[in-house]
């Protein structure tokens, strides 16, 4: 069964009874009469229930949309404290990613809880910035290969200074 119910799956033009619309999103039929309580309109009272696809599309999108936290840059989703918070300057790492992204991970402060988030690579010296970290000096004359540097977010050795 599947914990996210992708809206994707849906067929906009099409009419899904209950057990239809359970084996598409992958759900128990008792979830999908659980909705039908909660406010998912139906096409009539008639049996079997059918159920209009965009209907339950959108139902799907706003059911989604009502859990997500909006979080600035340097913020990230803390389900424990059940909002936006800045994690501690001590535990952020960037881990790069393909495409351009890194992912973002470190502690809460308020709580201990561990955070993490996808972020673009080009933000990720902003973010540094934002949660008041101090960006390593490079130095000409030292070659640190193979050593994590001090108080950088970067974690691990990147593969050109192997």
């Amino acid at each position: 069964m599947s914990s996210r119910n992708n809206p994707n799956r849906i067929k906009t033009h099409r009419n899904y009874t209950v057990i239809d619309a359970s084996e598409t999103l992958g759900v128990h039929p008792k979830t999908i009469r659980n909705w039908l309580k909660v406010g998912l309109p139906i096409v009539d009272e008639k049996r079997p229930l059918l159920i209009n696809g965009s209907d339950l599309k959108v139902y799907l999108k706003q059911k989604r949309k009502a859990i997500m936290f909006h979080c600035e840059e340097h913020e990230m989703c803390c389900f424990r404290c059940k909002q936006p918070m800045k994690p501690s300057i001590e535990s952020v790492q960037f881990i790069a990613k393909p495409a351009g992204m890194a992912h973002m991970t470190g502690m809460c402060e308020e709580c201990g809880c561990r955070v993490n988030k996808y972020v673009s690579w080009r933000k990720v010296n902003d973010i540094w910035r934002d949660l008041n970290g101090k960006l390593p000096i490079a130095k000409k004359h030292l070659i640190l290969r193979g050593q994590n540097l001090l108080n950088c977010p970067f974690g691990g050795v990147f593969d050109n200074e192997k």
